[in-house]
């Protein structure tokens, strides 16, 4: 009779794998038993965007769905994504009650070239490519002078972008086009480079030059003269003229360097918004100047706006700081050579823009791993932090002093500790003014009437590891620490400040308490610590 027992089972469990798979249709892919009691016969997903900035901070949510034989939700199905060249977080790594999980994609802030990137969901063994594509790179390019003598030598000003003007710094960027310049160059930490051809060609005509890097291809063409008139004259009328500095805050040079530049861009439209090129334009620093080395890369000579109406130069700044809008440059333009011939710039023929030269500003970034410690005989949870403090140019910074600082937003209320999801309350900090005293008004803070706050300040807590000064390579370690109780209850923003020489840096990010896996199914944090009723004014 347990033989027979036995084998019934055996069947029936059989019979249970062998449902799996099955056909699928666009969007949804076929699937196997998952993690679960139930089968995943297919999972969908779908992307919050379907493409990223290359500005770091651009991200898309991924959802994915398991579902049954029936189209049914599956809970606990184990969920995987991995991202080729970006960085996929997960919400958590299996579906919840209703069959789903979230991550955000975002790309490796280390690699802002223009690309796709290409990352493979896996739910119980069978995987589906899901692509996104990456853009914003922009590649520069100003010729001096812009319109170079047969034979005459020609400078190339190069510089390499994101989606917001900022610099991308070490771009391998090859050259080519009919004008002359080849090879491979790379630009330096301020995403520029200057690079000389000995000699234009010897025949006047059109040429090219053409730039290849971060994932774009930039063309500029360029008119080789023999003399002074050979660009044809603008016969439309320039409607709007404007001129930008992208970053309009850059830090001074050392003596002899001229590394940090900002990008100057002035673009001229007619009546219809169209661009209008060859218009005549020379960039200028006003008066007084900061002096010091400053300059601009075009110098004195006059540029030809390009086919997309945009004339471009860079400011170098010097050795001085400025006040805040202290630099201010102009362009000069004009339809013909004679307009701005001999240093002439007619104030109806002016576009302005300002800038700050100050000490470099400072970068600061908050970082963690998948692992944490217990702390106080196993009564604590404590979790590393990783600060990073650099400068504009990516070096780190020794020695930078930093204030840490840790609040909670807000605890939870659930009927039960495994009722995540469906039966919570998330209830904001009752001390909204964070005085750590019950405030009357103009309305009581006291909101579920407990006579005390909720949650309390020391319920998380939060020091250095060591130092609260970055080491040589520009870090600390912070701490932040909860009582084994407190995990899941709790959301907290750690933030971190630093000061050097004038410059501030900031940051802050959110996280939950969490708990270590071996707790799971004993754990303190188990029983509700602010109450089971899920309304924010009741105190149980």
């Amino acid at each position: 009779m347990k033989i027979f027992k036995w084998l019934v089972a055996l069947l029936v469990t059989l019979a249970l794998v062998a449902c799996g798979g099955g056909g699928g249709s666009p969007g949804t892919v076929a699937g196997v038993t998952g993690e679960t009691t139930a089968v995943v016969s297919s999972f969908v997903y779908q992307l919050s965007k379907s493409a990223l900035t290359n500005s770091g901070a651009d991200s898309t949510l991924l959802t994915v769905t398991a579902l049954d034989s029936s189209n049914n939700p599956v809970p606990g199905a184990k969920v995987v994504v991995s991202p080729d060249t970006g960085v996929y977080t997960p919400d958590a790594t299996e579906t919840d009650a209703k069959g789903v999980v979230t991550g955000s994609l975002a790309i490796n802030p280390n690699d802002k070239s223009d690309r796709n990137i290409t990352s493979v969901i896996t739910v119980g063994g069978k995987t589906a490519t899901v692509v996104v594509p990456v853009t914003g790179s922009q590649i520069s390019l100003a010729l001096v002078p812009a319109t170079p003598a047969p034979g005459s030598p020609v400078s190339l000003d190069l510089k390499v972008t994101d989606i917001n003007g900022a610099v991308i710094p070490n771009v391998d960027v090859a050259l080519s086009g009919t004008l002359g310049f080849s090879g491979t160059v790379k630009m330096g930490v301020n995403g520029s480079k200057t690079v000389a051809l000995a000699a234009a060609p010897l025949t006047v005509g059109i040429y090219t030059v053409e730039a290849t890097g971060s994932g774009v291809k930039a063309v500029k063409t360029v008119q080789v003269v023999s003399a002074a008139g050979a660009i044809p004259d603008v016969k439309d009328t320039i409607s709007a003229a404007s001129l930008a500095a992208v970053p309009n805050t850059i830090a001074p040079n050392v003596s002899g360097s001229t590394t940090n530049r900002t990008s100057l861009r002035a673009v001229f439209q007619n009546a219809n918004n169209q661009a209008i090129q060859n218009v005549r334009v020379r960039f200028e620093i006003e008066p007084p100047g900061l002096g010091s080395n400053e300059q601009i890369s075009t110098g004195s000579t006059v540029t030809y706006s390009d086919s997309k109406g945009e004339a471009f130069a860079e400011y170098i700044a010097g050795t001085r700081s400025s006040p805040t809008n202290g630099v201010r440059i102009r362009a000069c333009y004009g339809r013909t050579d004679a307009e701005i011939a001999g240093g002439a710039c007619p104030e109806s023929q002016i576009v302005r823009t300002t800038l700050t030269v100050a000490t470099s500003p400072l970068s600061i970034t908050l970082g963690d791993d998948n692992t944490m410690e217990t702390g106080n005989a196993g009564l604590t949870y404590i979790k590393d932090f990783d600060v990073a403090v650099a400068d504009s140019a990516g070096y780190a910074i020794a020695g930078a002093v930093l204030s840490v600082s840790v609040d909670i937003p807000k605890y939870r209320k659930a009927a039960a500790f495994d009722s995540f999801g469906e039966d919570e309350k998330w209830c904001p900090n009752e001390d909204t003014n964070r005085n750590g005293s019950i405030d009357a008004s103009p309305v009581s803070e006291d909101v579920n009437g407990n006579g005390k706050l909720e949650p309390r300040k020391a319920d998380i807590v939060v020091y250095f590891a060591g130092s609260n000064k970055t080491d040589e390579s520009g870090r600390a370690r912070v701490k932040v620490e909860w009582a084994q109780n407190f995990a899941t209850w709790l959301k907290y923003k750690v933030k971190v400040t630093t000061s050097v020489a004038g410059s501030e840096g900031t940051v802050e990010k959110e996280f939950e308490t969490q708990y270590l896996k071996e707790d799971k199914d004993n754990g303190s944090f188990r029983i509700p610590q602010y109450g089971y009723k899920l309304d924010c004014t009741k105190p149980d």
